[in-house]
């Protein structure tokens, strides 16, 4: 049982996109429910247990839905943004009777060659493309057979292989090239603003950067929109947007998100709507969070990697990863020159998992501050997993809904 609040911040629902519902509850209960079954054994009227740690967790919410507090929360809008990370791919595959490696490329021990990439093609979405209903940009890879390196009209942009090598510092610097070298050849506009044709007018392209594996070079391209606003948020990068029967991992993503509008003030019915959405038809898109921790990190270096690349074109935006409750610390409060706590710390209840030493899971190592941005393959920033069942009712003489939660935390979440 707790209170819904700690050091002034509310108990938060935290959607793939960033955005945050908070819940003014009254109470909640956690259930943790370890098993260890106890086998007697026969004369000597002793019991033997076999713990594998096997858990089951269930947490339960009841909350008042009330509207926000408006004040101080008009801003400017925020614009979206992407990352294409050639270092690794977007899931792991078994090379011969190898290990499965993360990797993306060959020449960094992945399984994508050049030739391999040769027509396929993804799609890239500006915030005045998804306004308008237009038709995406076109990323085509092909290979012209000599140094051409040009761009095609319409709304393809072509990115030249020939003579690239198989690894993703050279495949990333070839897609940075035509993105930033593209001339100005699309059609329609790509932003709002007359004669927007060229890729650098929809995007801020960054420099070029070390990915999740460090050894590769420079493999991260990150990508912002030039227009802000929720629209933003495309869903995309998206691939492959071609139909060759053979099929290639594509590399690891973080699509557009965080895109914003000029406020996130919602009212008791707004959570209402966006609770009924999340949990009647709300898509995962592919894969998110991670699994197989057996390192030992408070970030997870198993199995398998944020899979995000499967995109529904924005459809899963919405749906719930994450849920931060917080709490009273002494622990990580301030102290006086005595060393006794001046007041309370804030942290939120974490859930580690997998094999990890007790100071990585227990107070004493929960370092973050209640207010740490969630993040899915963090397991010190809050409580993963989603929604499942939402129970709603409301009182015609009252401004506020009553919502009773059930959230299941998850370390690993895979779906259409």
């Amino acid at each position: 049982m707790g209170t819904s609040t700690s050091g002034g911040l509310p108990i938060r629902l935290v959607q793939r996109n960033g955005d945050l519902i908070q819940l003014h509850c009254t109470d909640y209960n956690f259930a943790v429910q370890r098993a260890v079954p106890a086998i007697p054994v026969p004369a000597l009227a002793e019991r033997i247990g076999a713990d594998l740690n096997l858990v089951n967790v269930d947490m339960r919410l009841n909350c008042i839905l009330t509207d926000d507090d408006c004040g101080g929360t008009a801003k400017a809008p925020s614009a979206a943004g992407a990352a294409l990370d050639f270092s690794a791919a977007a899931a792991f595959e078994a090379i011969d009777d190898e290990d499965p490696s993360d990797a993306f490329m060959l020449d960094d021990e992945g399984p994508v060659t050049i030739a391999s990439l040769n027509n396929k093609s993804f799609t890239i979405r500006t915030t005045h493309q998804v306004t308008q209903g237009l038709a995406p940009i076109t990323v085509l890879f092909y290979d012209s057979g000599g140094p051409t390196n040009h761009t095609a009209a319409g709304t393809t942009l072509q990115v030249d292989l020939f003579g690239v090598a198989d690894s993703g510092s050279a495949l990333a610097a070839a897609v940075h090239l035509a993105f930033v070298g593209h001339g100005g050849a699309f059609v329609p506009d790509i932003t709002s603003t007359p004669g927007s044709t060229a890729f650098s007018n929809g995007f801020t392209i960054g420099a070029l950067t070390v990915g999740k594996n460090e050894g590769f070079g420079d493999c991260l391209i990150s990508l912002t929109q030039r227009e802000a606003g929720l629209n933003g948020n495309s869903g995309t990068p998206f691939f492959w947007t071609d139909e060759d029967e053979e099929q290639v991992i594509p590399p690891s993503l973080q699509t557009f998100g965080g895109g914003t509008s000029t406020h996130s003030c919602k009212s008791a019915g707004d959570k209402m709507q966006d609770l009924i959405a999340n949990v009647a038809n709300s898509n995962v898109g592919g894969a998110l969070g991670n699994a197989f921790n057996v390192f030992g990190g408070k970030t997870d270096r198993g199995g398998w990697e944020d899979k995000i690349s499967v995109n529904l074109r924005g459809a899963q935006d919405d749906y719930i990863i994450g849920l931060q409750i917080p709490y009273n610390s002494l622990l990580h409060a301030d102290t006086g020159t005595d060393l006794l706590p001046l007041g309370y710390g804030t942290r939120n209840f974490i859930l580690v998992t997998g094999i990890t030493s007790p100071d990585s899971q227990n107070a004493a190592g929960n370092v973050n501050p209640a207010s740490v941005v969630f993040d899915s393959r963090d397991m010190l920033t809050g409580i993963r997993g989603t929604v499942t069942q939402c129970n709603f009712s409301y009182n015609a003489s009252e401004t506020t809904y009553a919502a009773e939660l059930s959230f299941q935390p998850i370390d690993l979440i895979v779906g259409l």
